[in-house]
């Protein structure tokens, strides 16, 4: 672009009396458009800087997003790591060693186990450290959704099937080149079964109303705290479909089957729940974690975690004594307050009069002698208590 005319020259043909007046309109015309000129590319050059700006400045926060999504992932990684996994116990650190390995197949996995036994924190684990980390780990529950909702949450629904309906992308989809976590998968309907299997077989998902198939490529690891086999030979269950899954199979175990690892596990809950609630840290006593690893935990590890949040929440000092659990582990104290003589002991260690004795004597200690709570403990009355109390002293007459 070339140099543009001073317009100063121009106005001084406009000054009255110098010029012929068609003179003078004309280099007024001729200066105000300059000067329009001039204005208009003045606004546009701060156009273009604004947007340079704002080009940096999102290129800025791009770099900036890209580096905490690396940092998030790797993060992910470590906390889903298979050596994150808690557990010494021969059972738990094969379970460790075989996640390593699969980890990076493209297998299809089954996880058997109780709820609240882990099972997604493996799927986890095996979504993290494998090739399909850097893409979604997507996750249902089969038991959560009526089979209506079921089908188009995970095959996803087109626009117009039903009126005010719109087109959702179903939950496979979502999972293409990451990994779809399938729990409680023993309660899908057999209906839905016979899709998810040609999903498996075809590679492809078609959409509730759907025309044309949607190329997916889909890791799968499935869940459930049913007996599969069973289910199968009970004929609500599909053969192939198990066949399909049943790749890799893991059974967690119960937490009453690795009573061992318990003490691990108080420990790392009551740590990260003190970082959570910015307490200093606070331990269980040897008494208390012995009633934790007596309890035989129905709801496993879940509901272990759930027992140190409370008792963390409500700790009066930094150590967690027995009187601090819930009542229902306490009265696992019933069961463990005597043990019992090994064959061949005499006769006089047996008898349940020296065992009672033995069981009052514990439950007062538990209970700080306070004896309304050591007869809650041992499940009588407090009259009942004194009865017994006073019929074990040693009488006065001989």
């Amino acid at each position: 672009m070339g140099k543009r005319p001073d317009p100063q020259p121009l106005f001084e043909l406009t000054k009255e009396g110098l010029y012929p007046p068609q003179i003078s309109a004309l280099a007024e015309s001729f200066g105000m458009m300059i000067i329009k000129v001039e204005a208009r590319e003045f606004k546009l050059r701060q156009t273009i800087e604004r947007l340079q700006q704002s080009n940096r400045e999102l290129e800025a926060a791009k770099a900036l997003l890209q580096q905490q999504n690396r940092s998030l992932k790797q993060n992910l990684r470590q906390r889903f790591a298979p050596q994150q996994i808690i557990g010494h116990t021969p059972v738990m650190q094969h379970l460790i060693t075989s996640i390593e390995k699969i980890a990076d197949t493209p297998l299809n996995v089954l996880i058997e186990g109780e709820t609240g036994t882990g099972k997604e924190v493996v799927a986890k684990a095996i979504h993290y450290n494998s090739a399909r980390a850097e893409f979604p780990f997507v996750a249902l529950n089969c038991a959560a959704l009526p089979e209506s909702l079921l089908e188009s949450e995970l095959f996803g629904i087109e626009k117009g099937v039903a009126t005010g309906v719109s087109q959702r992308v179903g939950r496979i989809e979502q999972a293409h080149r990451g990994t779809l976590f399938l729990d409680e998968i023993g309660d899908m309907p057999l209906s839905s079964q016979v899709k998810l299997l040609r999903v498996l077989e075809q590679r492809e998902v078609e959409r509730i109303g759907g025309r044309h198939p949607v190329g997916v490529d889909v890791r799968v690891v499935a869940a459930t705290n049913k007996n599969l086999e069973g289910e199968v030979e009970a004929g609500r269950f599909r053969a192939d479909l198990y066949y399909r899954l049943n790749v890799v199979k893991f059974r967690l175990p119960p937490l009453r089957e690795r009573r061992e690892d318990i003490p691990l596990l108080v420990n790392f809950f009551a740590d990260a729940c003190c970082l959570v609630m910015r307490k200093r840290r606070v331990s269980f006593s040897d008494d208390a974690l012995r009633l934790l690893m007596a309890y035989d935990w129905p709801g496993n590890v879940r509901e272990l975690r759930n027992e140190v949040e409370r008792c963390v929440a409500l700790a009066a000092s930094s150590t967690i004594q027995t009187d601090e659990l819930s009542e229902e582990i306490r009265r696992t104290l019933l069961s463990t307050l005597v043990e019992v003589p090994p064959v061949g002991a005499s006769a006089v260690s047996c008898n349940l009069e020296a065992i009672e004795r033995e069981a009052i004597a514990r439950a007062l200690a538990y209970a700080n002698g306070n004896k309304s709570e050591a007869a809650r403990l041992l499940g009588i009355s407090r009259e009942g208590l004194r009865r017994k109390l006073l019929r074990s002293r040693p009488s006065s007459k001989r």
